[in-house]
């Protein structure tokens, strides 16, 4: 009898992990969503409390992973597969391009999907102090018109609802709307040519050092990033890796790294760098000694 319940007590921890969408731990470990990492390793080096760990899920199926900073309202990266798409996806699912909210942010017993934003959903202060559902993309904000630009890109994906579960606040943070819609833009399509479906793909940002918001400095809703990244590991590929590195934000020529990684940019200024140089450039700006994107560098014997 005693046996029984505690195998009824585990079962319902199993059942409960798996239902979860927002994860209580520091880890993605043992989640749905550890197979958008390659090898099943996340990213190491990124450990803070105001950050929370969610497996990406629309109609009951996961699509990718994302890092969420509860403190700037921003994911500061997401991990997928390229050209994904869940096995229960069908040709004849129906498209949706609304933007989305993670409902267990602010009430953790809620469906595990992430759901539509409505007029409701603005007015909730609770929804409210967790992500910026609110914001008003038509206004501007520091003389600039922003956009909410994918991490995880909606082009990336392979079927019509796993485009459509790219459409969430916690997968886009502020971007220029120029720079997303031009410059960036231009830049997934083409890293896009370079990828196959085996291919680990992770998109991030860098915060600005000293902060910069909408709608503004003192009423702090939602941090705006002073770069993007987006790295990849082609296991089968040669070369396996690759990476770059935007100044989405700012009209001036900034400077970021240190020693040999320091690297110098225009506004708008995209670089092809390598894995290694984006990760000191990251350990540097978040002070983070151990910051690793892929497990063993994506190292993998190649056969000819």
């Amino acid at each position: 009898m005693l046996s029984s319940l505690i195998c009824g007590f585990f079962a319902l921890i199993t059942l409960w992990s798996v239902n979860a969408t927002v994860l209580t731990s520091d880890t993605f470990q043992n989640s749905p969503c550890m197979k958008f990492f390659y090898k099943s390793q996340e990213l190491t080096g990124f450990e803070d409390s105001n950050y929370a760990r969610i497996c990406q899920s629309f109609r009951d199926r996961y699509y990718f992973a994302s890092l969420y900073d509860k403190e700037r309202r921003i994911p500061l990266y997401s991990a997928s597969l390229f050209n994904y798409a869940d096995p229960l996806d069908k040709e004849t699912d129906m498209s949706n391009e609304h933007w989305k909210y993670e409902a267990q942010l602010p009430y953790p017993s809620e469906n595990r999907n992430m759901q539509q934003i409505d007029s409701k959903v603005k007015d909730d202060p609770i929804v409210k102090q967790s992500q910026p559902v609110e914001i008003d993309y038509n206004k501007l904000y520091q003389k600039v018109k922003y956009t909410r630009g994918h991490l995880n890109p909606n082009s990336y994906q392979g079927s019509k609802a796993s485009k459509a579960s790219t459409f969430t606040v916690t997968n886009a943070p502020p971007q220029p709307d120029g720079f997303n819609k031009k410059q960036w833009s231009n830049l997934e399509t083409n890293i896009a040519e370079r990828l196959n479906e085996r291919c680990h793909v992770v998109s991030g940002v860098i915060p600005y050092q000293d902060g910069k918001w909408i709608p503004d400095n003192t009423e702090r809703r939602v941090a705006v990033p002073e770069f993007v990244w987006m790295a990849y590991c082609c296991p089968d590929q040669q070369p396996p890796t690759g990476a770059v590195l935007g100044h989405s934000d700012g009209s001036e020529t900034v400077t970021i790294g240190e020693g040999p990684d320091k690297l110098q940019f225009k506004p708008v200024e995209i670089k092809d760098i390598e894995v290694c140089q984006l990760e000191a450039i990251l350990r540097s700006r978040l002070q983070s000694k151990n910051l690793i994107i892929f497990k063993d560098g994506c190292k993998q014997a190649f056969i000819h």
